[in-house]
Protein backbone atom coordinates (compact mmCIF):
# COMPACT_ATOMS: atom_id res chain seq x y z
CA UNK A 1 0.00 0.00 0.00
CA UNK A 2 1.10 3.61 -0.62
CA UNK A 3 3.83 2.47 -3.01
CA UNK A 4 4.10 5.89 -4.65
CA UNK A 5 4.92 7.25 -1.18
CA UNK A 6 8.00 5.01 -0.86
CA UNK A 7 10.36 6.11 1.90
CA UNK A 8 14.07 5.23 1.91
CA UNK A 9 17.22 5.62 3.91
CA UNK A 10 20.31 7.10 2.32
CA UNK A 11 24.05 7.40 2.74
CA UNK A 12 26.61 10.14 3.19
CA UNK A 13 30.34 9.56 3.80
CA UNK A 14 31.36 11.67 6.81
CA UNK A 15 35.07 11.70 5.96
CA UNK A 16 34.43 13.91 2.93
CA UNK A 17 34.19 17.68 3.18
CA UNK A 18 30.63 18.79 3.92
CA UNK A 19 28.91 21.02 1.39
CA UNK A 20 28.28 24.62 2.40
CA UNK A 21 24.99 24.67 4.27
CA UNK A 22 22.34 27.37 3.91
CA UNK A 23 21.52 29.20 7.10
CA UNK A 24 18.61 27.74 9.06
CA UNK A 25 17.48 28.52 12.62
CA UNK A 26 17.19 24.87 13.75
CA UNK A 27 20.89 24.18 14.26
CA UNK A 28 20.24 22.13 17.40
CA UNK A 29 18.03 19.75 15.44
CA UNK A 30 20.68 19.32 12.73
CA UNK A 31 23.35 18.63 15.35
CA UNK A 32 21.14 16.05 17.06
CA UNK A 33 20.47 14.05 13.89
CA UNK A 34 24.13 14.11 12.91
CA UNK A 35 25.27 12.97 16.35
CA UNK A 36 23.25 9.72 16.11
CA UNK A 37 22.24 7.05 16.44
CA UNK A 38 18.50 7.72 16.53
CA UNK A 39 15.36 5.66 15.94
CA UNK A 40 11.91 7.06 15.16
CA UNK A 41 8.40 6.03 14.21
CA UNK A 42 7.07 8.27 11.44
CA UNK A 43 3.48 8.72 10.25
CA UNK A 44 3.06 10.43 6.88
CA UNK A 45 -0.10 11.78 5.23
CA UNK A 46 0.05 13.28 1.76
CA UNK A 47 -2.79 14.93 -0.18
CA UNK A 48 -2.54 15.74 -3.89
CA UNK A 49 -4.22 18.41 -6.01
CA UNK A 50 -7.14 16.06 -6.80
CA UNK A 51 -7.88 15.66 -3.10
CA UNK A 52 -6.60 12.07 -2.94
CA UNK A 53 -4.89 11.22 0.34
CA UNK A 54 -2.26 8.58 0.96
CA UNK A 55 -0.85 7.45 4.29
CA UNK A 56 2.30 5.63 5.27
CA UNK A 57 4.00 4.53 8.47
CA UNK A 58 7.74 4.09 8.64
CA UNK A 59 10.35 3.10 11.21
CA UNK A 60 13.61 4.98 10.70
CA UNK A 61 16.96 4.13 12.32
CA UNK A 62 19.93 6.38 11.53
CA UNK A 63 23.57 6.72 12.51
CA UNK A 64 25.40 9.56 10.76
CA UNK A 65 28.69 7.85 11.53
CA UNK A 66 32.03 9.30 12.61
CA UNK A 67 34.79 8.03 14.88
CA UNK A 68 35.39 5.07 12.58
CA UNK A 69 31.71 4.25 12.09
CA UNK A 70 30.25 4.34 8.56
CA UNK A 71 26.97 6.12 7.81
CA UNK A 72 24.33 3.44 8.25
CA UNK A 73 20.67 2.95 8.88
CA UNK A 74 17.45 1.14 8.14
CA UNK A 75 13.90 2.07 7.10
CA UNK A 76 10.86 -0.18 7.26
CA UNK A 77 7.81 0.97 5.33
CA UNK A 78 4.99 -1.52 5.04
CA UNK A 79 6.29 -4.61 3.27
CA UNK A 80 9.50 -2.90 2.09
CA UNK A 81 12.71 -2.64 4.12
CA UNK A 82 15.90 -0.75 3.22
CA UNK A 83 19.26 -1.17 4.90
CA UNK A 84 22.35 0.95 4.24
CA UNK A 85 25.96 0.79 5.29
CA UNK A 86 28.49 2.97 3.53
CA UNK A 87 27.45 3.16 -0.13
CA UNK A 88 25.70 -0.24 -0.14
CA UNK A 89 21.89 -0.23 -0.22
CA UNK A 90 19.97 -3.48 0.36
CA UNK A 91 16.19 -3.81 -0.08
CA UNK A 92 13.84 -6.69 0.73
CA UNK A 93 10.09 -7.25 0.52
CA UNK A 94 8.15 -9.09 3.22
CA UNK A 95 6.10 -11.09 0.71
CA UNK A 96 9.11 -12.05 -1.43
CA UNK A 97 11.29 -14.54 0.44
CA UNK A 98 13.62 -15.53 -2.40
CA UNK A 99 15.03 -12.23 -3.70
CA UNK A 100 16.74 -9.06 -2.54
CA UNK A 101 17.79 -5.92 -4.40
CA UNK A 102 21.22 -4.35 -4.02
CA UNK A 103 22.53 -1.01 -5.22
CA UNK A 104 25.77 0.94 -5.00
CA UNK A 105 24.86 4.55 -4.32
CA UNK A 106 26.63 7.30 -6.24
CA UNK A 107 29.03 9.62 -4.45
CA UNK A 108 26.46 12.40 -4.10
CA UNK A 109 24.25 13.93 -1.39
CA UNK A 110 21.62 11.55 -0.07
CA UNK A 111 18.55 12.52 -2.08
CA UNK A 112 20.46 12.88 -5.33
CA UNK A 113 22.05 9.44 -4.92
CA UNK A 114 18.70 7.79 -4.27
CA UNK A 115 16.97 9.36 -7.28
CA UNK A 116 18.59 6.73 -9.47
CA UNK A 117 17.08 3.76 -7.65
CA UNK A 118 13.73 4.70 -6.09
CA UNK A 119 10.76 7.10 -6.17
CA UNK A 120 10.37 10.44 -4.42
CA UNK A 121 11.28 10.47 -0.73
CA UNK A 122 9.32 12.14 2.06
CA UNK A 123 11.50 11.73 5.15
CA UNK A 124 13.12 14.96 6.40
CA UNK A 125 15.28 12.88 8.76
CA UNK A 126 17.41 11.90 5.76
CA UNK A 127 18.23 15.54 5.05
CA UNK A 128 18.81 16.42 8.70
CA UNK A 129 21.24 13.52 9.08
CA UNK A 130 23.16 14.09 5.83
CA UNK A 131 26.31 16.23 6.31
CA UNK A 132 26.60 16.81 2.55
CA UNK A 133 23.02 17.77 1.76
CA UNK A 134 22.20 20.73 -0.45
CA UNK A 135 18.53 20.69 0.55
CA UNK A 136 18.65 21.55 4.24
CA UNK A 137 16.71 24.80 3.70
CA UNK A 138 13.72 22.89 2.23
CA UNK A 139 14.18 19.56 4.08
CA UNK A 140 13.82 17.70 0.80
CA UNK A 141 10.17 18.76 0.37
CA UNK A 142 10.82 20.95 -2.69
CA UNK A 143 12.83 20.51 -5.86
CA UNK A 144 16.60 20.69 -5.86
CA UNK A 145 17.81 24.26 -5.41
CA UNK A 146 14.49 25.54 -4.04
CA UNK A 147 14.42 26.71 -0.45
CA UNK A 148 12.22 28.05 2.32
CA UNK A 149 12.90 31.31 4.09
CA UNK A 150 12.85 30.44 7.79
CA UNK A 151 11.80 32.64 10.69
CA UNK A 152 13.62 32.39 14.05
CA UNK A 153 12.26 29.69 16.34
CA UNK A 154 9.67 30.54 18.97
CA UNK A 155 7.90 28.59 21.72
CA UNK A 156 4.58 27.17 20.53
CA UNK A 157 2.02 28.10 23.18
CA UNK A 158 -0.19 25.09 22.53
CA UNK A 159 2.41 22.30 22.70
CA UNK A 160 5.31 23.96 24.51
CA UNK A 161 7.62 22.78 21.72
CA UNK A 162 10.01 24.79 19.58
CA UNK A 163 8.24 26.11 16.49
CA UNK A 164 9.92 26.97 13.20
CA UNK A 165 7.99 28.48 10.28
CA UNK A 166 9.29 28.60 6.73
CA UNK A 167 7.88 29.74 3.44
CA UNK A 168 8.64 30.33 -0.22
CA UNK A 169 6.27 31.24 -3.05
CA UNK A 170 2.90 29.67 -2.26
CA UNK A 171 4.44 26.96 -0.07
CA UNK A 172 4.70 27.06 3.70
CA UNK A 173 6.00 24.68 6.34
CA UNK A 174 5.48 24.48 10.11
CA UNK A 175 7.92 22.34 12.08
CA UNK A 176 7.83 21.48 15.79
CA UNK A 177 10.85 20.08 17.62
CA UNK A 178 11.51 18.95 21.18
CA UNK A 179 13.03 21.83 23.14
CA UNK A 180 15.35 19.55 25.10
CA UNK A 181 16.61 17.10 22.48
CA UNK A 182 16.00 19.03 19.27
CA UNK A 183 14.30 15.95 17.77
CA UNK A 184 11.57 16.43 15.18
CA UNK A 185 8.01 16.15 16.58
CA UNK A 186 5.85 17.10 13.60
CA UNK A 187 5.92 18.88 10.27
CA UNK A 188 3.13 20.29 8.11
CA UNK A 189 3.73 21.42 4.53
CA UNK A 190 1.06 23.16 2.43
CA UNK A 191 0.96 24.50 -1.11
CA UNK A 192 -1.76 26.25 -3.07
CA UNK A 193 -0.71 25.13 -6.55
CA UNK A 194 1.83 22.28 -6.40
CA UNK A 195 0.81 18.71 -7.38
CA UNK A 196 1.21 17.79 -3.71
CA UNK A 197 -0.98 20.16 -1.69
CA UNK A 198 -0.15 19.01 1.83
CA UNK A 199 2.21 16.79 3.78
CA UNK A 200 1.61 15.99 7.44
CA UNK A 201 4.36 14.18 9.33
CA UNK A 202 4.22 13.03 12.96
CA UNK A 203 7.29 11.63 14.69
CA UNK A 204 7.79 9.58 17.84
CA UNK A 205 11.17 8.64 19.31
CA UNK A 206 11.98 4.92 19.69
CA UNK A 207 14.75 3.00 21.47
CA UNK A 208 17.72 2.40 19.19
CA UNK A 209 17.97 -1.33 18.35
CA UNK A 210 21.22 -3.27 18.84
CA UNK A 211 23.69 -3.32 15.97
CA UNK A 212 22.80 -6.68 14.35
CA UNK A 213 19.17 -5.61 13.96
CA UNK A 214 20.17 -2.83 11.56
CA UNK A 215 20.97 -5.13 8.68
CA UNK A 216 18.75 -7.27 6.44
CA UNK A 217 19.08 -11.02 6.05
CA UNK A 218 19.89 -11.93 2.43
CA UNK A 219 20.86 -15.56 3.08
CA UNK A 220 19.36 -17.96 0.51
CA UNK A 221 18.00 -15.04 -1.54
CA UNK A 222 18.85 -14.26 -5.18
CA UNK A 223 20.05 -10.74 -5.97
CA UNK A 224 18.07 -8.56 -8.39
CA UNK A 225 19.01 -5.12 -9.65
CA UNK A 226 15.76 -3.15 -9.37
CA UNK A 227 12.88 -2.66 -6.97
CA UNK A 228 10.48 -3.65 -9.75
CA UNK A 229 12.11 -7.10 -9.88
CA UNK A 230 11.75 -7.33 -6.12
CA UNK A 231 8.01 -6.63 -5.98
CA UNK A 232 5.76 -9.71 -5.90
CA UNK A 233 2.59 -9.73 -7.93
CA UNK A 234 0.12 -8.84 -5.21
CA UNK A 235 -3.24 -10.49 -5.02
CA UNK A 236 -5.98 -7.95 -5.72
CA UNK A 237 -9.73 -7.62 -5.33
CA UNK A 238 -11.03 -8.12 -8.87
CA UNK A 239 -14.57 -8.32 -10.20
CA UNK A 240 -15.40 -11.83 -11.37
CA UNK A 241 -12.74 -13.46 -9.19
CA UNK A 242 -12.83 -15.05 -5.75
CA UNK A 243 -12.50 -12.69 -2.80
CA UNK A 244 -8.76 -12.85 -1.91
CA UNK A 245 -7.89 -15.27 0.86
CA UNK A 246 -4.77 -13.20 1.57
CA UNK A 247 -6.89 -10.31 2.87
CA UNK A 248 -6.95 -11.02 6.59
CA UNK A 249 -9.99 -9.48 8.30
CA UNK A 250 -10.37 -9.37 12.08
CA UNK A 251 -13.21 -8.86 14.48
CA UNK A 252 -12.97 -5.79 16.69
CA UNK A 253 -11.80 -8.24 19.36
CA UNK A 254 -8.85 -8.96 17.02
CA UNK A 255 -9.75 -12.60 16.42
CA UNK A 256 -9.78 -13.89 12.81
CA UNK A 257 -13.14 -13.15 11.22
CA UNK A 258 -15.33 -15.79 9.62
CA UNK A 259 -18.56 -14.95 7.80
CA UNK A 260 -21.56 -15.67 10.02
CA UNK A 261 -23.78 -16.34 7.01
CA UNK A 262 -22.49 -18.20 3.96
CA UNK A 263 -25.87 -18.39 2.23
CA UNK A 264 -26.30 -14.70 1.40
CA UNK A 265 -24.23 -11.91 -0.15
CA UNK A 266 -21.85 -9.60 1.74
CA UNK A 267 -21.32 -5.88 1.34
CA UNK A 268 -18.00 -4.72 2.81
CA UNK A 269 -17.53 -0.96 3.16
CA UNK A 270 -13.78 -0.34 3.58
CA UNK A 271 -12.86 2.98 5.21
CA UNK A 272 -9.31 4.15 6.12
CA UNK A 273 -9.05 5.31 9.73
CA UNK A 274 -6.50 7.64 11.31
CA UNK A 275 -5.87 6.49 14.89
CA UNK A 276 -3.43 9.27 15.83
CA UNK A 277 -4.32 10.77 19.19
CA UNK A 278 -6.70 8.03 20.34
CA UNK A 279 -4.24 6.81 22.98
CA UNK A 280 -3.31 10.28 24.16
CA UNK A 281 -3.47 11.03 27.87
CA UNK A 282 -4.32 14.61 27.01
CA UNK A 283 -8.12 14.93 27.09
CA UNK A 284 -8.28 17.76 24.54
CA UNK A 285 -6.05 15.87 22.09
CA UNK A 286 -8.08 12.68 22.44
CA UNK A 287 -11.37 14.57 22.02
CA UNK A 288 -10.03 16.22 18.87
CA UNK A 289 -9.02 12.80 17.51
CA UNK A 290 -12.51 11.45 18.20
CA UNK A 291 -14.13 14.41 16.44
CA UNK A 292 -11.89 13.90 13.41
CA UNK A 293 -12.66 10.19 13.31
CA UNK A 294 -16.41 10.79 13.48
CA UNK A 295 -16.12 12.98 10.40
CA UNK A 296 -13.93 10.44 8.57
CA UNK A 297 -16.22 7.50 9.30
CA UNK A 298 -19.62 9.22 9.27
CA UNK A 299 -20.32 8.54 5.60
CA UNK A 300 -19.47 4.84 5.88
CA UNK A 301 -21.72 4.48 8.94
CA UNK A 302 -24.66 6.11 7.13
CA UNK A 303 -24.11 3.94 4.07
CA UNK A 304 -24.19 0.69 6.09
CA UNK A 305 -27.30 1.77 7.99
CA UNK A 306 -29.05 2.77 4.75
CA UNK A 307 -28.25 -0.61 3.20
CA UNK A 308 -30.04 -2.41 6.04
CA UNK A 309 -33.31 -1.65 4.27
CA UNK A 310 -34.18 -4.71 2.19
CA UNK A 311 -31.13 -6.63 3.38
CA UNK A 312 -32.89 -9.40 5.33
CA UNK A 313 -32.31 -12.76 3.67
CA UNK A 314 -30.36 -11.18 0.81
CA UNK A 315 -27.15 -9.60 2.10
CA UNK A 316 -25.23 -8.41 5.18
CA UNK A 317 -23.51 -5.02 5.01
CA UNK A 318 -20.73 -4.05 7.41
CA UNK A 319 -17.93 -1.52 7.78
CA UNK A 320 -14.27 -2.56 7.61
CA UNK A 321 -11.89 -0.08 9.27
CA UNK A 322 -8.41 -0.04 7.68
CA UNK A 323 -6.10 0.68 10.62
CA UNK A 324 -2.47 1.85 10.40
CA UNK A 325 0.15 -0.75 11.39
CA UNK A 326 0.61 -0.92 15.16
CA UNK A 327 -2.97 0.18 15.86
CA UNK A 328 -4.38 -3.32 16.26
CA UNK A 329 -4.93 -2.86 19.99
CA UNK A 330 -8.11 -3.55 21.90
CA UNK A 331 -8.20 -0.04 23.35
CA UNK A 332 -8.27 1.34 19.80
CA UNK A 333 -10.56 -1.23 18.19
CA UNK A 334 -13.14 -0.75 20.96
CA UNK A 335 -13.29 2.93 20.00
CA UNK A 336 -13.57 2.01 16.32
CA UNK A 337 -16.39 -0.43 17.11
CA UNK A 338 -18.41 2.33 18.75
CA UNK A 339 -17.70 4.83 15.97
CA UNK A 340 -18.77 2.34 13.30
CA UNK A 341 -21.79 1.16 15.30
CA UNK A 342 -24.15 -0.30 12.66
CA UNK A 343 -27.20 0.11 14.90
CA UNK A 344 -29.07 3.09 16.29
CA UNK A 345 -28.50 1.82 19.82
CA UNK A 346 -25.88 3.37 22.08
CA UNK A 347 -25.00 -0.15 23.23
CA UNK A 348 -23.68 -2.73 20.78
CA UNK A 349 -24.92 -6.21 21.64
CA UNK A 350 -22.99 -7.96 18.88
CA UNK A 351 -25.32 -7.40 15.93
CA UNK A 352 -24.92 -9.65 12.91
CA UNK A 353 -23.18 -6.90 10.97
CA UNK A 354 -20.58 -5.80 13.52
CA UNK A 355 -17.68 -3.79 12.03
CA UNK A 356 -14.42 -5.52 11.07
CA UNK A 357 -10.76 -4.57 11.18
CA UNK A 358 -8.17 -4.66 8.39
CA UNK A 359 -4.51 -3.69 8.86
CA UNK A 360 -2.99 -1.33 6.30
CA UNK A 361 0.15 -2.40 4.42
CA UNK A 362 -0.57 -6.11 4.88
CA UNK A 363 -2.65 -5.83 1.71
CA UNK A 364 -2.78 -3.27 -1.12
CA UNK A 365 -6.04 -1.41 -0.48
CA UNK A 366 -5.36 1.53 -2.83
CA UNK A 367 -7.06 0.01 -5.93
CA UNK A 368 -10.06 -0.82 -3.78
CA UNK A 369 -10.40 2.69 -2.30
CA UNK A 370 -9.94 4.36 -5.68
CA UNK A 371 -8.82 7.62 -4.08
CA UNK A 372 -12.23 8.15 -2.48
CA UNK A 373 -13.51 8.20 1.09
CA UNK A 374 -13.73 4.42 1.01
CA UNK A 375 -14.45 1.45 -1.19
CA UNK A 376 -17.39 -0.98 -1.28
CA UNK A 377 -16.92 -4.63 -2.27
CA UNK A 378 -20.02 -6.69 -3.11
CA UNK A 379 -19.50 -10.46 -2.74
CA UNK A 380 -22.06 -13.09 -3.70
CA UNK A 381 -22.78 -16.20 -1.62
CA UNK A 382 -20.19 -18.15 -3.62
CA UNK A 383 -17.56 -15.60 -2.42
CA UNK A 384 -17.14 -14.16 -5.91
CA UNK A 385 -16.56 -10.40 -6.20
CA UNK A 386 -19.52 -9.00 -8.12
CA UNK A 387 -18.84 -5.28 -7.79
CA UNK A 388 -16.44 -2.60 -6.50
CA UNK A 389 -17.77 0.91 -5.86
CA UNK A 390 -15.74 3.94 -4.78
CA UNK A 391 -17.48 5.85 -1.99
CA UNK A 392 -18.38 9.40 -2.99
CA UNK A 393 -21.60 11.03 -1.86
CA UNK A 394 -23.71 8.54 0.08
CA UNK A 395 -26.87 8.73 -2.03
CA UNK A 396 -25.18 7.97 -5.35
CA UNK A 397 -22.94 5.33 -3.78
CA UNK A 398 -25.93 3.54 -2.26
CA UNK A 399 -27.74 3.65 -5.61
CA UNK A 400 -24.80 2.01 -7.39
CA UNK A 401 -24.40 -0.65 -4.69
CA UNK A 402 -28.11 -1.50 -4.76
CA UNK A 403 -28.05 -1.84 -8.54
CA UNK A 404 -25.41 -4.57 -8.17
CA UNK A 405 -27.28 -6.23 -5.29
CA UNK A 406 -30.51 -6.27 -7.32
CA UNK A 407 -28.70 -8.39 -9.89
CA UNK A 408 -27.89 -11.00 -7.23
CA UNK A 409 -31.48 -11.61 -6.07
Amino acid sequence: MNRWLTASLAVAIPTLVAAQQPEVPFEKTVETYRAGPIAESVQIRVKDSAGHERRADATVVLDAGGNGRPWRGKVELGDLSFSIEGSRLIATHRLEKNRYAEFTLADKPVLEALEAVMPALILPQLVLADPRTNQLANLGLLGRGARFTWSPGVIDRVTGKQLYIGGGGDESVRMLTDRTTGRLSSLQFTSGFAPIRSIDISVRALPVPPGPDWGLDTANRVRVDSLADLMPIAEQVRIGEKFPTSMTLLSTGLSPWQEVRDDIASVLVFVPVDTAGLESTDTAEKDAAMTRLQKETGGAVRLVRNLEKGAAGHWISRNVAILPPGSNKLEITSIIMNLLNPTDSAVISEPENMPLIAIAQTFDYDPLLGGGQGGVVIIDKARMVRGIVTVSDIASTEKRVRAILDGLK
